[in-house]
């Protein structure tokens, strides 16, 4: 399988794949971050699933792991 560095810290810029911790500690994703106003949009690089999207008090529920820096792909 794949392995993704992630370099730990707490901010974001919009379009970085970012390491998320959402659910109250209980999931983790891997997902481009983009924040719009009060709006948190998580989207998948496969178009197979569906962006999560996070509104107002649910934002205050996300932790912000890292980013991903690097990948390898073992094939």
């Amino acid at each position: 399988g794949d392995v993704v560095y992630i370099r730990k810290q707490n901010t974001v810029e919009n379009g970085q794949i970012a390491a998320v911790i959402t659910n109250d500690n209980c999931e983790a994703t891997l997902k481009r971050f983009y924040r719009t106003g009060d709006t948190v949009t998580l989207s998948a690089e496969n178009p197979a699933f569906a962006p999560m999207v996070f509104v107002a008090e649910d934002i205050n529920n996300l932790q912000i792991v890292g980013i991903a820096v690097a990948y390898t792909h073992v094939i």
